[in-house]
């Protein structure tokens, strides 16, 4: 980016592009782009839920969850070997899959109604 920040989604495009994840990690980022691009087409449509103040609380609310799964990646980028890596990639599984809930739950709070794919589930 121009001013030197990480774009926001280059940690889900790292996951995305390695070869220690699995395809259950390539869905739930799936869904986390997915519900994260129809509540920023939602806020750009200017609804009346998203407001200033809705944006400082997506902060609060969701930057937590993206940092649980930004440290579970750096995790997985750190374990030594696959023995020590597949709980990371666990832990990172359940990181990617509250962030998914974080942002659509935060989403359906302010009357955007956002369209779950469940990509992670493994039903599908």
């Amino acid at each position: 980016m121009l001013d030197g920040e990480e774009h926001a989604n280059a940690v889900l495009a790292e996951i995305l592009l390695s070869r220690k994840i699995g395809a259950a990690h390539v869905k739930l980022v799936g869904d986390l782009i997915s519900v994260t691009a129809q509540l920023d087409l939602a806020a750009r449509s200017r609804r009346p839920g998203l407001t200033l103040d809705g944006i400082v609380d997506y902060d609060e609310r969701v930057g937590p969850l993206e940092e649980a799964y930004r440290a579970a990646w750096r995790a997985v980028e750190a374990a030594p070997d696959r023995e020590r890596r597949v709980p990371e990639l666990d832990r990172l599984a359940g990181a990617l899959k509250a962030a998914v809930e974080g942002v659509a739950d935060f989403a359906r709070q302010r009357g955007v109604e956002v369209g779950l794919y469940r990509f992670g589930d493994p039903e599908r």
